[in-house]
């Protein structure tokens, strides 16, 4: 009778057990297959990308463009005393090149 009961306690706790094994299976399975559903959703499009590289070229553009601002007031300094520095015409020249590039780029 012992072995009966411990056999039927046996059974009662194991196919429980194995069960909830199953189920947690499934749950972790589903959960990772709704993350990857998310984030396949939050892959932009090619657009996009092209459009986010435009952007930040124009960024970079305009911060060397402020830059090159700041580098000519001492040299303008300068012109003001009768000093030309060497650099002076490359640096206008540079700021004129990028200055109509930013204008092109701002063109829908």
């Amino acid at each position: 009778m012992s072995a009966r009961l411990a056999g039927l306690l046996f059974v009662l706790i194991v196919v429980p057990a194995l069960s909830q094994q199953a189920n947690i299976q499934e749950r972790i399975e589903k959960k990772i297959d709704w993350h990857n559903e998310m984030a396949a959703g939050t892959i932009p499009p090619a657009e996009l990308d092209a459009n986010a590289a435009r952007v930040k070229t124009m960024h970079q553009d305009a911060e060397e463009l402020s830059a090159l601002s700041v580098s000519l007031y001492p040299d303008l300094q300068q012109l003001r005393k009768g000093l030309l520095a060497r650099d002076l015409a490359e640096k206008l020249k540079k700021m004129e090149k990028l200055s109509k590039k930013l204008r092109r780029d701002m063109e829908p």
